[in-house]
């Protein structure tokens, strides 16, 4: 018999696969150019997760681990810390809107 042990706040639904050109926009942090970052600084971590791959000098972000390093990683999202001044910055902010 399991053990219910609370709810988990749910996984956004993610594409199977896709490259930094492709980032999809409703997916953390919502851009390629965003998502660079974060990749180079958490890639030990994304590659352990199974979320990392390539296809020849591509990089591809494989959806199902990607989503199991961010439901890893929820609980420090109100704590991230950059030193990209535009990474918290949302796309209409960084637009002037």
């Amino acid at each position: 018999m399991s053990k219910h042990t609370g709810a988990k706040a749910p996984i956004p639904d993610l594409p199977h696969s896709w490259d930094l050109a492709s980032w999809p926009a409703s997916v953390w942090p919502g851009s390629g150019e965003r998502a660079r970052w974060t990749l180079r600084a958490y890639r030990g971590e994304l590659l352990e997760a199974g979320a990392l791959s390539r296809a020849g000098k591509t990089l591809i972000i494989l959806g199902k681990g990607y989503g199991r390093w961010l439901d890893r990683r929820i609980t420090k999202v109100g704590e991230f810390a950059s030193n990209n001044p535009n990474i918290g910055v949302t796309p209409h902010v960084a637009a002037g809107a």
